[in-house]
C-alpha cells in the first residue's frame, strides 16, 4: 500500500505541476527595465498615439506581463521602418531606439519574427442600402451588366487588380497612390473619405483596415472578406526583434502562447474579416525550415 501510494502521490504532484509550470510568470530579459515598441502613431487600426491600436493593447498586454513600463518610439510604417527604428542606436544613450516591432509579416529577412498572432485577407466593402448585394468580385461585374456601373477604388498594385482586369472591369476601375505625401494619412482614408463620400461605389484592399474604418463611418457599409482568393492569400503577422536577440525573442513567443486567447479577444474588438470557408486554392506556400 506504501509503495501504491508513493506512486499516486508522485502522479498527482506531476499532474499538479503542469498548470503551474503553463501559468509561470515571465520575467524581462536580464537589463530589461522599460518594454520599447517601435510603432506608427498613425496607423490605426494597428496603432497611433492616442494608443487606440489592437497592438497598443497587446503591447500594454506585454508590459502588464513582464511588469516594466511601456514606451513607444514613433516612426512612420513606411520604407526604412526597420532601419530608423529597431536597428538604430541613439547616439547619446548607445541603446537601440526600440526593441520589438509589431505587425511584421511572418516570414521577413529584415527582422527575426516571432510565431503568428493574427491572419487576415483582403476584403471588399460597399455601402449597404443601394440596392445591389456584393459577395464576390464577379458580383461587381453583374452588377454593372445590370445597369449600374460600380466605380472600383483599390490601391495601385493591389492584389485583386488581375481579377478584375480579368473580369473585364478595367474602365471602372480607380487607382489610389498606396503612400500619401503626409505620413499621417493611412490606407483607411479610401472607405473613410473615398467610399463614405461617394467618389467610388466599392472599395477592395487589406481586410483589417477594411473592417475596421466600416464599422466606424457614420455611412452604414457592409464588409465581405475575399476568401475567394485562396489560402495563398492569407497573410499571418508577427512581433520582431533583432537577430541577435534571441533571448528576447524566445520569451515573445512564451508570451504569445502564455496569453493567446487575450489576445484573441483583444483582435475580435476590431472585427477582422471571418476566414470560414476560405478557398483551398491556391494553397498557402508551407514555410520552409530555415525560414525566419
Amino acid at each position: 500500500m506504501t509503495i501504491f501510494r508513493t506512486i499516486s502521490i508522485l502522479i498527482i504532484g506531476l499532474i499538479l505541476s503542469v498548470p503551474l509550470a503553463q501559468a509561470e510568470d515571465l520575467k524581462p530579459v536580464l537589463g530589461q527595465t522599460v518594454l520599447k515598441v517601435c510603432a506608427d502613431g498613425y496607423n490605426l487600426p494597428y496603432s497611433n498615439k492616442e494608443l487606440e491600436g489592437f497592438d497598443n493593447k497587446i503591447a500594454a498586454l506585454l508590459s502588464e506581463e513582464l511588469g516594466i513600463p511601456l514606451e513607444y518610439y514613433w516612426f512612420p510604417q513606411r520604407i526604412g521602418f526597420s532601419r530608423n527604428t529597431i536597428k538604430k542606436v541613439n547616439q547619446e544613450t548607445g541603446r537601440f531606439l526600440c526593441d520589438v516591432a509589431m505587425s511584421v509579416p511572418e516570414h521577413t529577412d529584415f527582422l527575426k519574427p516571432t510565431k503568428s498572432y493574427w491572419s487576415s485577407i483582403e476584403a471588399m466593402v460597399y455601402r449597404s442600402g443601394e440596392g445591389y448585394e456584393l459577395k464576390t468580385l464577379a458580383d461587381i461585374a453583374k452588377v454593372s451588366k445590370s445597369g449600374k456601373q460600380l466605380r472600383i477604388g483599390i490601391f495601385d498594385r493591389g492584389v485583386t487588380t488581375k481579377p478584375l482586369l480579368d473580369l473585364g472591369l478595367a474602365d471602372q476601375i480607380h487607382y489610389f497612390q498606396m503612400m500619401s505625401g503626409d505620413t499621417r494619412v493611412n490606407a483607411g482614408r479610401i472607405v473613410k473619405d473615398a467610399l463614405a463620400q461617394g467618389e467610388v461605389d466599392v472599395v477592395l484592399l487589406w481586410g483589417p483596415i477594411a473592417s475596421y474604418y466600416a464599422s466606424i463611418s457614420d455611412v452604414p457599409m457592409v464588409v465581405q472578406p475575399l476568401n475567394e482568393l485562396g489560402e495563398a492569400f492569407i497573410f499571418s503577422f508577427s512581433m520582431a526583434t533583432r537577430y541577435q536577440d534571441k533571448t528576447w525573442n524566445a520569451l515573445l513567443n512564451k508570451f504569445i502562447d502564455k496569453r493567446r486567447d487575450d489576445i484573441n479577444a483583444i483582435i475580435a474588438e476590431y472585427y477582422f474579416p471571418s476566414l470560414a470557408d476560405v478557398n483551398p486554392y491556391p494553397k498557402k506556400r508551407a514555410p520552409k525550415d530555415d525560414d525566419d
